[in-house]
């Protein structure tokens, strides 16, 4: 390997050390989910164009829908780490700088699988019961990684620049959204 390759891998690395983040403290900090928030905004709910519902009936279909939303993001975790920890096997032997980066990748998506279960759990002590979704994470991972790795890792690249101008665009800016749920967001 090249000099340059081994750099760009290391400015991850110092990266990824820089924006080190903790589910407990940095994201759930003792709190929990309030229903009296909305967890996803009206732009994405539509919630607004139910005309005949009561504004505590649309804040339960942003709770429902804000559910949802998070186990999507936590469904598609499962196949951005198993390509990462594929494309491991390419330097476990060879640039170690390299690996410390994929491998450091591989962590994050890790934690965010672990939050979006935390989080799923704690949206099920408050809401009520009779929610299913019924996607099984390891199916749609294996239909995904039974396309190419170019096809995976494109993919994985408009989910990651998706999500990051999708919060910054809806729901950072949303001032009536619960707190907690905005920092899933954020720190994801």
């Amino acid at each position: 390997m090249s000099a340059i390759p081994t750099e760009r891998y290391a400015r991850c690395i110092r990266a990824s050390k820089r924006v080190y983040w903790d589910i407990d403290e940095d994201v759930i900090r003792g709190r929990r989910f309030d229903l009296a928030d909305k967890f996803l905004p009206d732009g994405l709910t539509l919630a607004e164009r139910f005309t005949t519902l009561s504004p505590r009936e649309k804040r339960f279909v942003s709770q429902i829908q804000g559910r949802t939303y998070a186990n999507i993001f936590g469904l598609v975790e499962r196949f951005i780490n198993a390509k990462v920890l594929e494309l491991c096997g390419d330097y476990v032997l060879g640039d170690q700088v390299a690996l410390e980066a994929m491998v450091r990748f591989s962590d994050e998506e890790l934690k965010h699988q672990a939050l979006f279960r935390r989080i799923e759990a704690m949206m099920g002590e408050v809401l009520p019961d009779g929610y299913h979704f019924d996607f099984v994470p390891e199916s749609v991972a294996r239909a995904v990684l039974g396309k190419s790795t170019w096809a995976v890792l494109l993919l994985t690249l408009d989910i990651e620049l998706f999500t990051q101008l999708h919060y910054r665009q809806s729901i950072d800016p949303d001032t009536q959204l619960s707190t907690l749920f905005k920092d899933v967001f954020l720190y994801h």
